[in-house]
């Protein structure tokens, strides 16, 4: 059996062949034309005269043929025979492409033409038909045969089953990447269409904004067991994997007898194991999209950063499943190559999948975040390696090579997921250039919270915005780590309101501050702002300092703006350093509110944040705001839609999504929310 194997997986893939680098099925098609190969290859097992006796003795090696391709481009015997099988079994075929097949494959090698060509070697047959049967006994080929009418039928069904399931593995692959990437855009763009948005805002509080277990959401389940996804989200996992498992069970077609495996469980088991490998392939440039921040569906839709987070974790699963499966599959069937460095390489690959994914728990990020990080990276980097070296070696075990462009295409699949990965490096790299080493000043406040003003930087006031940030001096032996935090224009810290209309008192009904004059004269000065609250990690190091060495990658949007700012009443719930991720907001917004809680040990924080550009705010030092009755206040004002973004710990931002979900339910007021939570 193995012997077979080994035998067939040569000789049926391992010619050459007219395909080129794309996916099978499309503009790749290395099986046609089928007759001619199925021919071909029933006739390859055959000694010639000119074949190396010794070495068809020893067990068969593929890198070392008892027949060489010299040899079979010589043989009358072998051409003349082959000849007459194209003729006799591809009768619909073109004499042209019968002729291209033929100098590109019959002698097993591109560089070794045939001395004769189809025709001349269809002319030269004698009688016809020929009048030698072959049989499977026989184990030379010294006249002009007859082809074994069962091992043309063996090889027929083994190339077309196989060509119908790499087909399937390209058509499903680009369904999986299609939907992946597509449903965020289409859920976005729907709301184009007439009455959309109207159902939109009806469905928004019972599907998109709950959680789908209790409240939990930003706050993390007990035991570190993780965050839940939206309602929303959820759909979108179920849908996914609903769809990835039914695309990896369906359209498993055995053909019988099969030149590949005797038995129709090994040929399933086959197709299951080179299925769930591609689909492992077409996952990884969804995975680094989503786990990038230069990821294009970014601008494409109005999905936020955590959400494509959360949703790599969960297509990260589905892909350690797939790379499970396919190593498990192939344990049962071609476990005679576990000594080739091709598959010592897919064990590298699998193996490390599931430590990353298995170690990328919540547990693990609490814990020790910057060695995840960087272990996250260089673990990520060798999958793919693994990926790219188990593939290439796979390839050249069966006479295939990039160069030649006569793969199956799989590599494609890494393309994309390689250029993905570099992409976002290089913009990444390319942002931190732009801005160049800045000098910030960093202010230690008490109770653990710094300031850091980062001068000289341009980013305007846009709300919903955060970057990611380098201290390099900090941990010199671990210059790349870095952090995202919420930015404030240093401008806005210092604004003041300047009233156009003074005599109004500024607690008049708060309906009427949409039509208010009011505005802020904001300090123009450039530079951005950052409010920390030291934690375990590089952060710790943060004290007094001037001249600290800062570099910074950004700025990045947090979340969509639109639908808030079209409201006609912003809310702005914040707590702690969450100021600085809702502060913006107030100043792009004619009628807001803001209602901010800070720790009594943070109460230095309130001294320097500048509220006085905000008409209308409530701050609280060591207490916390009812949310549900801030919400309950701005139903019963009768706002036909209120926006509310909060930006604090999990525990307020989980709380205002549910007081949010709640009043939206009722339907008196359409509620948008943002939640922009810095516990990333």
């Amino acid at each position: 059996m193995r012997a077979l194997i080994l035998m067939r997986c040569v000789l049926l893939l391992g010619g050459p062949t007219l395909a080129q680098d794309f996916l099978v099925g499309y503009g790749n098609y290395p099986y046609d034309p089928i007759c001619a190969q199925s021919c071909l290859q029933a006739f390859r097992p055959y000694l010639l005269n000119c074949s190396d006796l010794e070495a068809a003795k020893k067990p068969f090696d593929p890198l070392a043929p008892a027949t060489a391709p010299s040899c079979y481009a010589e043989d009358t015997p072998f051409l003349t025979s082959v000849a007459w099988c194209f003729g006799d079994k591809c009768p619909e075929e073109s004499v042209a492409k019968l002729e291209g097949y033929w100098q590109q494959s019959i002698s097993g090698s591109k560089g070794v033409p045939p001395k004769w060509t189809y025709s001349v070697a269809l002319d030269k047959v004698d009688p016809r038909p020929p009048s030698h049967q072959l049989t499977f006994n026989e184990t030379q080929l010294n006249r002009t045969s007859l082809v074994v009418e069962n091992s043309y039928l063996s090889s027929w069904n083994g190339m077309s089953a196989l060509y119908e399931e790499d087909v399937n593995e390209s058509k499903f692959g680009i369904i999986i990447l299609v939907m992946a990437i597509g449903l965020p855009i289409i859920l976005t763009w729907v709301r184009v269409l007439p009455f959309a948005e109207r159902i939109l805002d009806q469905i928004k509080p019972y599907v998109i904004y709950p959680s789908t277990f209790g409240t939990y959401h930003t706050r993390q389940l007990p035991f570190r067991l993780g965050n839940v996804p939206t309602l929303g989200q959820t759909l979108y996992i179920i849908v996914f994997t609903i769809l990835n498992i039914l695309l990896a069970a369906v359209d498993y077609n055995s053909l019988q007898p099969n030149a590949f495996f005797l038995a129709q469980y090994k040929e399933v088991v086959n197709y299951i194991c080179i299925r769930t490998g591609a689909f492992a392939f077409v996952l990884l440039p969804i995975l680094l999209l989503f786990s990038s921040r230069n990821n294009i569906l970014l601008y494409l839709s109005d999905w936020t950063h955590s959400t494509f987070f959360l949703l790599h974790r969960w297509v990260a699963r589905l892909f350690m499943v797939y790379a499970v499966i396919h190593s498990i599959t192939a344990l049962q069937i071609y476990r005679f190559f576990e000594n080739t460095s091709w598959w010592a390489w897919g064990i590298v690959a699998t193996v490390l999948t599931v430590v990353m994914t298995v170690g990328s728990g919540l547990y693990m990020r609490k814990a020790q975040y910057e060695l995840f990080l960087i272990s996250h990276v260089a673990l990520a980097v060798l999958v793919i390696a693994g990926s790219w070296y188990h593939l290439i070696g796979w390839y050249a075990y069966l006479g295939k090579t990039i160069a030649r462009k006569n793969t199956l295409g799989y590599e494609l699949w890494l393309y994309f997921a390689i250029a993905v990965w570099f992409f976002d490096r290089l913009v990444r790299f390319g942002r931190v250039v732009r801005w160049g080493p800045q000098k910030a000043a960093v202010t230690e406040l008490g109770g653990g919270y710094v300031r850091v003003d980062v001068p000289g930087v341009r980013w305007g006031t846009e709300p919903g915005r955060h970057a990611f940030v380098h201290f390099p001096t900090l941990r010199p032996w671990a210059p790349w780590e870095n952090h995202p935090f919420s930015i404030v224009p240093t401008g806005l810290l210092n604004s003041l309101p300047r009233e156009t209309n003074p005599s109004r008192p500024v607690d008049e009904e708060e309906k009427q501050l949409a039509t208010s004059h009011t505005r802020t004269t904001i300090d123009t000065s450039a530079g951005v702002t950052l409010f920390i609250k030291k934690s375990a990690g590089i952060t710790s190091h943060l004290k007094s300092n001037s001249n600290l060495l800062t570099l910074l990658d950004g700025p990045y949007a947090s979340n969509s703006k639109r639908e808030v700012l079209r409201c006609d009443r912003v809310l702005l719930i914040a707590g702690g350093i969450g100021i600085t991720g809702v502060l913006p907001w107030a100043h792009s917004h004619l009628n807001v509110k803001l209602v901010w809680s800070v720790k009594e040990a943070a109460h230095t924080l309130v001294e320097v944040v500048n509220l006085g550009g905000v008409v209308s705010k409530e701050v609280r030092i060591g207490s916390r705001f009812n949310v549900e009755e801030l919400i309950f206040e701005e139903e019963n004002a009768g706002w036909a839609r209120v926006g509310v973004v909060v930006c604090g710990p999990g525990s307020l931002c989980d709380d205002t999504r549910a007081a949010v979900v709640a009043a939206g339910r009722k339907g008196k007021t359409v509620f948008e929310l943002e939640v922009d939570a810095f516990s990333w």
